[in-house]
């Protein structure tokens, strides 16, 4: 008879990608017991506040260890039982929960009460674990609207919490170029839910990528995840909408155009990038945290966010490169990914630190 696993407590905002992902990995060696926090309104927070309690109350003395993606609202009770219960809470920092760009009102930090409860939380936990070193700290030069530095120890001065980077994992076997799809010149491609919120298009960039097309008749520009129906104001000739696809599907996607876009003003470790590059693509990204070290010297990356530079770049994307060298960089981006953050790295990583903090206590 088996012995039965160890029981780990998990907690997340939303069940994106990479929390699947990471349910997924941490089932190989613990018994997950995990717990979204999704109100539909915002009055039913203390509604699911008290669902938190509850599960925790129920829960917590079986535990022995506590994992919570990203910080804010949900994570602050994960991290206080942690705590009074001597059972380690882990704290995944993952983009949003790191930064504060008041100009758009991004950010957990741009938002005192949000930021009040992140600080709780990354003070009460046992660790912190970013994807990215730049989520740490970094010196923000891409626009000059908000704070010269980002990063969750920029935002908690004081925070004593020790931390160890564990970066994003991909499937190099999944994400790869479709054989069965031709590669089309001069194509530029962006994934961005959330298309039709003006806040979304300018977080991601996709202003701006409005903004270029007409000045560059000669290439396409391909958005991917319009509701439906969906067409931006006076939207360029050259620029075509996508609806919102399974992953499956975007692999053909990434693999029928020359060019990933990603002109983010803030960035975790963005996933459809990571997977664009495994599927050939060129990547363009902002000077915005993780995207520039993701690339190497496979891409190219707009230094600030400014309309007659990013013309400049997308010339030079086009017409620097033969078709030959821009297929090489679509090989050396794939192999960056595929390299330096395979799935295998975060797997080892992340399930060797939790015992580490489990035998602590």
């Amino acid at each position: 008879m088996s012995a039965r696993k160890p029981v780990l407590l998990y907690f997340y905002p939303a069940q994106s990608s990479f929390v699947v992902k990471d349910l997924r990995l941490m089932e190989q060696q613990y018994e997950v017991r995990h717990r979204g926090f999704m109100p539909k309104k915002k009055w039913q927070t203390p509604l699911v506040w008290l669902g938190q309690v509850l599960f925790l109350l129920r829960h917590i003395w079986q535990a022995q260890a506590l994992v919570v993606m990203f910080a804010g609202y949900h994570s602050y009770f994960p991290a206080l039982f942690g705590k009074i219960a001597r059972k380690p809470c882990l704290i995944v920092a993952g983009g949003t929960d790191c930064v504060a760009f008041p100009s758009i009102g991004y950010g957990v930090f741009a938002n005192p009460l949000l930021g009040r409860f992140a600080r709780w939380s990354y003070g009460l936990a046992a660790h912190i674990v970013p994807v990215h070193e730049k989520l740490v700290w970094q010196d923000y030069t891409y626009q000059p609207h908000d704070f010269p530095h980002q990063g969750f120890r920029f935002h908690c001065p004081d925070l004593k919490t020790p931390h160890t980077v564990v970066y994003n994992g991909y499937d190099a076997s999944f994400w790869r170029p479709d054989p069965t799809v031709t590669r089309q010149p001069n194509t530029f491609l962006t994934v961005c839910a959330g298309l039709d919120m003006r806040f979304t298009q300018r977080l991601k960039g996709v202003d701006l990528i409005l903004e270029a097309a007409p000045r560059v008749q000669e290439a396409t520009f391909t958005i991917v995840g319009a509701p439906t129906g969906f067409r931006f104001p006076n939207q360029p000739a050259n620029v075509k909408l996508l609806p919102k696809m399974p992953l499956a599907d975007l692999k053909a996607i990434y693999s029928a155009h020359t060019f990933y876009m990603q002109l983010s003003m803030s960035e975790g470790f963005p996933n459809a990038l990571s997977e664009s590059m495994l599927c050939g693509c060129v990547p363009v990204v902002s000077n915005v945290a993780a995207m520039p070290d993701l690339i190497g010297e496979s891409g190219f990356v707009l230094q600030e966010r400014n309309l007659d530079l990013l013309e400049q770049l997308i010339r030079q994307a086009l017409y620097a490169d033969s078709a030959d060298n821009l297929l090489e960089r679509g090989q050396k981006a794939r192999a960056n990914i595929e390299e330096q953050y395979p799935e295998t790295r975060r797997e080892q990583e992340l399930l060797a630190l939790l015992p580490q903090l489990i035998n602590k206590k």
